[in-house]
């Protein structure tokens, strides 16, 4: 019973100490002189949030002749798959058409990342994806597979057209509806 008391006692003891410390209330806002600010209170604390500005470099795949080639995108960190595609969907810019670089995907913007199924990405693609002829078509599919399939975890990519499963020629020529992956354009590879 006194080791309860005691300890009692001693919780009282800090409750009274600590409400002593205390400011009471006040009926308006009172200026406190800057010197009497605790120490490091005055300084601005260090920012804890990415810039807006922050970018990073991915890879999309362009055209050339009949392969493709990897050039470098900034787009807004972290890189996602999304931002990816938007960086796709622009297409050459004029030193790269200069260049002879061609982007058939561009043509079939917008590119919509639809969801993530296991490792495919799901990604719609507009009517005139469709309307391309047989080896632009294929290119632009080889676009969309390597340039998706760079990211850790994405290793096939199934394109649809206005939400369906979109039919679509490999290399080879062979015309498949399901997920693709790099096998099926590795013809295309870059050198």
């Amino acid at each position: 019973m006194r080791r309860r008391l005691g300890a009692l006692a001693a919780v009282v003891a800090a409750g009274l100490a600590a409400a002593g410390c205390s400011i009471g209330a006040q009926r308006s806002p009172q200026l406190i002189d800057d010197h009497q600010v605790p120490f490091g209170l005055l300084r601005a604390a260090p920012s804890t949030t990415v810039p807006a500005s922050a970018t990073v470099g991915i890879t999309v795949y362009l055209v050339l002749g009949e392969h493709l080639v990897t050039v470098n995108r900034a787009v807004p960190a972290p890189g996602t798959l999304a931002s990816a595609l938007r960086a796709l969907g622009r297409g050459t810019t004029g030193a790269e058409a200069a260049a002879n670089l061609e982007s058939p995907i561009s043509t079939a913007t917008p590119l919509t990342l639809e969801a993530v199924d296991g490792s495919t990405a799901v990604v719609d693609v507009a009517a005139s994806f469709s309307q391309l002829g047989g080896k632009e078509q294929i290119l632009a599919a080889a676009q969309l597979v390597y340039t998706l399939t760079q990211f850790p975890g994405i290793d096939r990519v199934s394109i649809r057209v206005g939400g369906q499963p979109a039919q679509v020629p490999t290399s080879s020529g062979r015309i498949r509806s399901g997920p693709l992956d790099r096998a099926a354009y590795a013809e295309l590879a870059p050198l």
